[in-house]
């Protein structure tokens, strides 16, 4: 997923072998800025997974809610995405 995303020019926010390195949108709001820099892992996460057990064949699943600070970054991106619409 992460070299994909690069590779396609979507790197992910946070990944220090495959991310932007440090380059932003030059439209960003400051506050999605401070976000990005302040964002201190990659940003990708699985909310579902489910696989088949290789022993028994039962379908396991896991769930997971969004992390608290990946969710403020989506916020921000939310936001950055609406002062642009707006203006």
């Amino acid at each position: 997923i992460r070299v994909h995303s690069q590779a396609i020019g979507h790197p992910l926010v946070g990944d220090k072998t495959y991310g932007a390195r440090g380059r932003l949108p030059k439209t960003s709001t400051e506050l999605l800025i401070e976000r990005i820099r302040s964002f201190s892992r990659q940003a990708l996460h699985a909310s579902d997974l489910s696989f088949v057990h290789p022993v028994s064949h039962e379908t396991l699943r896991f769930r997971s809610e969004i992390p608290t600070d990946m969710r403020m970054l989506v916020q921000a991106l939310q936001e950055d995405r609406d002062s642009l619409l707006d203006s």
